[in-house]
Order: C-alpha cells, then sequence, then structure tokens
C-alpha cells in the first residue's frame, strides 16, 4: 500500500519484524513475510531483529523504544516476542499518538516501550482476519502477520477488535530506583549486544543529567568520574567517558549509548561475558 507523505510524494508503507526465532527459526519468519505479501504485495518488510533472547520481553521492550521512531510515520510493528502462545493472553493493536502501529502479545513489551505516547489499543479478536487453520502455537503467522498487513492496507483497528485501557495492559516490573542523597542508581540490564555491551535503565539527559526518585533533584555524570558497579557480590571500578578508546584495552568504562541509556563496556572486549551479566539482572552502580 502507497500513501502521500507531507510533499504529495508516494512512498511505500513498512512493516517492521521483532521475533526471537533466532537463526534456525528463519522458516518462521519467511512465512510470516510471506502471509503479508499475500494480503499487501507492496508492502515493505524491514527485519527489526530475529535475534532476541528467547522469550525475553524486555529486550523486546528495549529494542521497540529504541527505534520504532527512527522509522517512517505510519509504518507498522510485527512483535513476536511470545512464551503465552496459545493460552488466554491477549493479542493487542495499537496505534501510538505520533501514528505508529504495532501488534503483539499483551505480556508487558508494550507499555515499558511506548509509556504514554499509547492513543489507542484493541484486542484482536475478528477471526475474518486471520489465516486459517489457525495454528495454536504460530500466532505469529495466523494472526499477527495479516493483521499487521491488513493495518498497512489501512484497515481501521476497531475492526479487529474491541477496545481496551490502556491502562489496563499487562505491565512488567523493572527495577530503576536513583538517589540523589546517596548516589546510589539500583537498575535492570535491559540489552546486551553482540559486543557484550551492556545497556541499563538508566537514562541520560542533556548535560549528563540523571532523573532521580527526588522531585527537582538530579544527579550529574563528569567525565572520567569514576563509578562502581555491584553485580554478583563483587565491585567494579570504571570511568564515565565519551568514548571507548577514552580508555586502554580490556579497561571497564561507563558512558551514553547510542539509545541515550548508560551501557557499560570493556575497550574491545566482552563485559557482560566477564562479569557474569544477563538481560534482565538487577545492579547497582554508585557515584564514587
Amino acid at each position: 500500500m502507497y500513501k502521500f507523505n507531507r510533499n504529495n510524494e508516494l512512498q511505500k508503507r513498512v512493516i517492521a519484524l521483532l521475533t526471537d526465532f533466532g537463526l534456525r527459526g528463519s522458516h518462521y519468519v519467511a512465512s510470516m513475510k510471506a502471509i503479508i505479501l499475500k494480503i499487501n504485495p507492496s508492502i515493505k518488510i524491514i527485519d527489526l531483529s530475529h535475534s532476541i533472547t528467547k522469550f525475553s520481553i524486555i529486550e523486546a521492550s528495549y529494542l521497540i523504544k529504541s527505534t520504532y521512531r527512527y522509522f517512517p510515520e505510519g509504518s507498522v510493528f510485527i512483535c513476536v516476542v511470545d512464551p503465552g502462545v496459545g493460552s488466554k493472553r491477549k493479542i493487542l493493536v495499537i496505534k501510538t499518538k505520533n501514528k505508529y502501529y504495532f501488534v503483539g502479545p499483551d505480556n508487558g513489551i508494550f507499555p515499558n516501550a511506548l509509556e504514554d505516547n499509547i492513543m489507542e489499543c484493541y484486542i484482536v479478536e475478528n477471526e475474518k482476519y486471520f489465516h486459517k487453520p489457525v495454528s495454536k502455537t504460530f500466532h505469529g503467522r495466523d494472526i499477527m502477520a495479516p493483521v499487521g498487513a491488513y493495518i498497512s492496507n489501512n484497515v481501521s483497528l476497531n475492526n479487529f477488535g474491541s477496545s481496551i485501557d490502556k491502562n489496563d495492559l499487562i505491565k512488567i516490573p523493572i527495577l530503576n530506583e536513583i538517589s540523589s542523597k546517596t548516589g546510589v542508581m539500583k537498575c535492570t540490564v535491559q540489552y546486551i549486544d553482540n559486543f557484550g555491551n551492556i545497556t541499563t535503565t538508566i537514562k541520560i539527559h542533556d548535560n549528563n543529567q540523571i532523573q532521580t526518585m527526588d522531585p527537582g533533584l538530579n544527579l550529574f555524570l563528569n567525565k572520567n568520574q569514576n563509578l562502581l558497579l555491584q553485580v554478583n557480590n563483587k565491585t567494579y571500578k570504571g570511568q564515565y567517558v565519551s568514548h571507548f578508546a577514552d580508555v586502554p584495552i580490556n579497561t571497564l568504562l561507563f558512558m551514553k549509548g547510542s539509545t541515550g541509556y548508560l551501557e557499560i563496556s570493556l575497550n574491545q572486549k566482552n563485559a557482560a561475558k566477564k562479569l557474569n551479566i544477563a538481560s534482565g539482572d538487577i545492579i547497582k552502580i554508585q557515584l564514587s
């Protein structure tokens, strides 16, 4: 489906796929794409990622949150990280205030990723838009893929089912406690990339400010400031720097990553492996 942008130029709609299928699940991805193309042959499909850690809702949320705004307005995101497939969990279609669309399970992915940007939300119930027969173990192919394709064909969201209040969506608890008084930051690891760089839930704002739990009081990080990482009953020391080469090879460092969150790295080494840290772990960072 094509639409006109603000300059009246024809542009193609985009569907982005996010799954935890991995390399050996590439045929699952291919079957989803086939279903989408049957419904909308002109759609452009982008693979956001298929290497999410299996069943990791927090990783899925992070990848959506950190990427979707870069896509063209009107893009549709189909998110199949769905450990509850086949159960009574709901499947949702969502429209945001800035006109992006999302299809996926009601398991906590979307409230964390989209925060207060959700404008419309519906439960997918209308079997008219399903691919049949519907497998009990592959709703990504038989429900989410066709629904996403129909959205790209401008089917209104209220055709898919009944509305649901965004405040009633399932939420997952993510620890992110920052004290201005003690300088202690208790946070969650939300992603680890292929280099072993660890992305925390600590958001760094302009001028290296970190919003705390204390109203009107923020922490400030200074270049070369020492930070202490406490994880697995061990303490590690590193500096807050602007890029990797600010420290010697194999040295622990903290920096503002490209998505705006505090990251922990080892210059040219794998920090997650050395520190034995995984997505979803709780860690503590102390300003020194």
